[in-house]
């Protein structure tokens, strides 16, 4: 029979293995650090229960969580161990935030039948020889260094159905940088999925995994995609999602993705290996291939950096169908300078040039004609003057028209504009001044800085605390009836910088 633990509090220092399984109707257990609990079976917590698990608990069956009230496992500490040789499960009623979680003991597969989390307080997951199967689940992973998931042979299944939902890892990674490897199988091979991250992201955001294989129609589609478009035969039977969230600016990443073998060579396809190149989906259609492929490790790898979304793979000599060939967006000084080319034209009635401060709202600065139809290449160029008065970093995007009104969307290029050189400065006028005089400040950032006027015998007549703009400032100021003529020094600290001038009242 299952061991039932009372309501009242249980301490466990060191404890044999429980046989049938574990039971918690309410109690609050506590595990001590460098004890291990092995259970033979699974482990059921009901409502109230807690395990306050700073050791480690070892089970062989599955993992039950039914606490709506709170959380289970505290505190944040510990490890929970799955050594089970047949299917185990972590599900429940309510999700589960594990510190340390240790499938590699399990020798069969471990599926997620609720959302878990892993990782608080820095804490892992660890895969062992079986699969992590998701089932349309969200794994969050907390701990945002490289090394929180390690692995030897085993993989994360996302290989569910988008009706279904597919499942997906959610990784913390904040504003730290390096490789981070997604284990992702379908099975029995390996697709994994790598971001490798150059330039840390703000804010404390997160970017979410996914992948599936499809039908040789590449159905079902990812939500959100209405259409393939193009024909099936030419893209790889296999999407993938990499999505962000919650940061103020995404990471600036290089995305590498596998697929099988037999997602591309296998009949109707007709893919030339090789020529496999990645497109991203827009919101509206397919962008133009991309990237490299390695035939040697079945992965295809993004050249465009902090470009996150959903991805198919196509052949780039029947790609998904775009018009847009290249597209590139350069600062020549204080001017936005744009360039692309097409492959071929169908009915291209023309350009829509966009530009946009944050990446997501855009708005129209110009329009290119387009060349009606042609099956030449064909180059394109277009300046925004003055760009960089609108701010230093921009983003550009083209909307391309048909004839028909039908409309699609570049890939999403940035511009950088250099920051002028503001010299700080310290003056006044008018100079010499009878009674009110304006003090005029520039600074290079904002700033509070003490305003200070001493007489000529470096008496203190005055101090001020200032708020400054970046930028040039104005005060208004005056002598006081009680000021005698005669030469007075203005001083501030700006920028680091001490700045004086003479003030004469006449």
């Amino acid at each position: 029979m299952k061991q039932l633990l009372p309501t009242c509090g249980v301490l466990l220092a060191a404890v044999p293995a429980l046989s049938q399984g574990l039971t918690n109707l309410g109690a609050a257990m506590t595990i001590q650090p460098g004890t291990r609990l092995a259970v033979a079976g699974g482990v059921i917590v009901s409502s109230g229960g807690a395990i306050a698990n700073a050791g480690t608990l070892s089970l062989t069956g599955s993992w039950t969580n039914n606490n709506a009230t709170g959380g289970v496992l505290t505190p944040t500490t510990g490890t929970v161990q799955l050594v089970g040789t047949g299917t185990q499960q972590i599900g429940g009623s309510s999700p589960t935030t594990f510190h340390n979680l240790d499938v590699s003991g399990a020798t069969g597969p471990v599926q997620l039948t609720s959302d878990i989390s892993v990782g608080t307080n820095g804490g892992t997951l660890t895969l062992g020889p079986a699969t992590l199967q998701l089932n349309s689940r969200v794994l969050t992973l907390n701990n945002g260094a490289a090394s929180a998931l390690s692995r030897t042979t085993g993989m994360l299944i996302s290989e569910t159905t988008s009706p279904a939902g597919y499942g997906r890892l959610n990784w913390v990674i904040g504003s730290n940088t390096g490789t981070y490897t997604v284990p992702m199988g379908s099975g029995a091979t390996a697709v994994p999925m790598t971001a490798a991250i150059s330039v840390a992201g703000s804010g404390s955001g997160s970017l979410s995994f996914a992948t599936y294989a499809t039908a040789p129609n590449n159905l079902p589609l990812p939500a959100g995609v209405s259409t393939l478009q193009g024909s099936p035969n030419s893209a790889i039977d296999r999407y993938w999602l990499v999505q962000p969230a919650d940061y103020t600016v995404a990471p600036t990443s290089t995305l590498t993705l596998g697929y099988l073998t037999s997602e591309w060579n296998t009949a109707p396809n007709t893919i030339v290996e090789s020529r496999l190149r990645l497109q991203r989906w827009n919101g509206s259609g397919w962008e133009s291939p991309q990237g490299s492929v390695s035939v040697a490790n079945n992965a295809l790898t993004t050249e465009l950096q902090n470009i996150y979304g959903i991805f198919a793979g196509a052949d780039q000599s029947n790609p998904l169908p775009v018009e847009l060939r290249e597209f590139t967006a350069l600062a020549q000084q204080a001017n936005a300078l744009l360039s692309w080319s097409t492959a071929s034209e169908l009915r291209n009635a023309g350009f829509f040039v966009e530009v946009s401060l944050d990446g997501k709202t855009f708005q129209r600065v110009g329009f290119v004609a387009g060349k009606g139809t042609t099956t030449t290449v064909q180059q394109y160029r277009f300046m925004d003057t003055d760009a960089a008065r609108r701010g230093p970093v921009q983003y550009y995007r083209l909307r391309q028209q048909d004839t028909d009104g039908t409309e699609s969307y570049s890939p999403v290029r940035t511009v950088s504009f250099a920051r002028p050189t503001v010299a700080s400065s310290l003056a006044a006028a008018p100079n010499p001044a009878r009674g009110n005089y304006t003090v005029h400040l520039t600074a290079a950032a904002a700033q509070t800085v003490q305003l200070t006027v001493h007489d000529a015998l470096g008496r203190l007549v005055s101090q001020q605390p200032v708020v400054l703009q970046a930028g040039a400032n104005q005060l208004p100021a005056a002598f006081t009836a009680a000021q005698p003529v005669g030469v007075y020094l203005l001083t501030a600290i700006i920028d680091g910088q001490v700045l004086r001038t003479r003030l004469v009242r006449e």
